[in-house]
């Protein structure tokens, strides 16, 4: 834009300021007073040669005397953005996030298309999102991340890791296929990240792939974490006992649960997919008792006493995997007392059943409440891993009903399977559903029938 362009920009906004002053009957002093701006500094920024560039806080405040909604006349400050040619970080910065707030988005593209023509400002622009996400509005921070990523000249960029990274956590939700896309491009840049961002950043792909059912990548990131946490352990415990004052990595969490959560997810791939379950029982020792770890706070130790809780659970949850049912009346008592355990704990019971045909029915009434309430089970765990785990319980169900010869629990179990599959498109869930009903459809209610055609019509009317 040339220096005459931005000129006559500049003096359309000031023109539009004039106008309002004028609808009001006021002259400068007065609107300055209704302004809270300074007589000298109004005049400078209206008659000034050339005019006083005017900041994001005096526009507001021009704003605010009028009576005008939020943001009015963003798209004509932008040159006061770029008074002389250049950006002004002091006028940019806070517009951006302004804008962002506010849900500006061309006046986000515009500022973001004139800045990257010196690609120098990339850094700028991560510095802005960062000021958004840290902040909590991690929406609004996505954009800028994203435009990090696209003009990031540099690989190996620390703040490019970073920009994925944030996509990535801030992508995450109850779509499978959505949560696969994002954790795929995370995972090039979650070994350039620096050492707090990559613990937190190994334990998400270690979850995230775990709520997914890829047991191949869950147990390579658990082996990543497990190993990652133990060396920066050592490295942090050189700094405790220096004679400096000690500073703990700015992690998300304790070092103990990135240490802890190394081995209780091996276990979990141990357990439920390879089914090695005495070779799990030497990583549930690893985790069970983390009282020994060297700077724990006051987090640090109740992180320690949730895992000692984890270790329990899954000790009889290896001996619920054998078979063996005299630990039943103790996996009743236990669940009572830890609610937030029965939706894990009560897949692998309706799974090892499935498996050893024992009975469980006095079980299934016990909890009937929690399988017949998903929105029980919606209070109680992330939302991601809950569906998930929630949609192949009650597949189990299905399938231990069939072998009962109850075929009207069974389908009904089937098609609340399906519907969660549905919603979290968890399309290996939705493979399973649809040929158990069909081949017994014969033996389904005219409801049934109903509720599946319907569920099935979502999904290519959605598709």
């Amino acid at each position: 834009m040339s220096e005459v362009q931005i000129m006559e920009t500049t003096m359309t906004l000031r023109s539009e300021i004039e106008k309002g002053i004028a609808e009001l009957g006021l002259n400068f002093s007065s609107f300055g007073e209704l302004s809270g701006i300074n007589r000298g500094i109004f005049s400078a920024i209206l008659n000034g040669s050339p005019p006083k560039p005017i900041s994001l806080n005096q526009m507001e405040a021009i704003t605010r005397a009028f009576g005008y909604p939020e943001g009015w006349m963003f798209d004509l400050y932008i040159e006061e953005c770029f008074y002389d040619g250049k950006p002004n970080r002091r006028r940019v910065e806070p517009f951006l996030i302004r804008c962002a707030e506010l849900g500006k988005t061309d006046c986000i593209r515009e500022v973001l298309s004139r800045l990257l023509e010196d690609l120098k400002h990339v850094s700028m622009i991560f510095d802005i999102a960062e000021n958004l996400f840290t902040s909590g509005k991690v929406k609004e921070s996505l954009v800028f991340y994203e435009c990090v990523v696209e003009n990031e000249k540099y690989n190996h960029a620390e703040r490019l890791a970073i920009s994925h990274y944030r996509i990535f956590r801030a992508s995450l939700g109850e779509d499978n296929e959505q949560n696969l896309r994002v954790t795929m491009r995370f995972e090039p840049f979650c070994g350039k990240l620096p050492d707090h961002h990559r613990l937190d950043g190994l334990l998400h792909l270690t979850h995230t792939y775990y709520a997914l059912g890829r047991w191949a990548e869950t147990e390579i990131y658990a082996d990543q974490l497990y190993a990652f946490s133990q060396t920066v352990y050592q490295l942090e415990k050189l700094k405790i006992n220096a004679k400096v004052k000690y500073i703990s990595l700015n992690t998300e969490r304790p070092l103990v649960v990135y240490y802890g959560q190394g081995f209780l997810m091996k276990e979990a791939v141990l357990i439920e997919y390879y089914q090695r379950l005495e070779e799990a029982r030497e990583y549930n020792r690893g985790y069970e008792d983390l009282s020994w770890f060297e700077g724990l706070d006051e987090r640090g130790i109740k992180e320690v006493e949730k895992f000692k809780l984890y270790a329990h659970a899954n000790s009889m949850n290896i001996e619920i995997l054998k078979g063996n049912t005299e630990v039943l009346p103790s996996f009743v008592e236990f669940l009572d007392q830890n609610p937030n355990e029965r939706l894990p704990s009560l897949l692998i019971l309706l799974q090892s059943a499935n498996k050893h045909h024992f009975d469980i029915s006095t079980v299934l009434e016990h909890f009937d409440d929690f399988f017949n309430s998903y929105e029980e089970v919606q209070t109680q765990y992330n939302k991601r891993s809950k569906t998930n785990w929630y949609a192949k319980i009650c597949f189990e169900l299905a399938v231990y009903y069939l072998e009962k010869k109850d075929y009207y629990s069974a389908l009904n179990s089937s098609l609340l399977s399906l519907e969660m599959a549905i919603i979290i498109n968890n399309k290996h869930m939705f493979m399973k559903c649809v040929p158990f009903f069909e081949e017994f459809r014969s033996f389904s209610s005219e409801k049934q029938k109903k509720k599946y055609e319907n569920l099935i019509r979502s999904v290519y009317r959605n598709a």
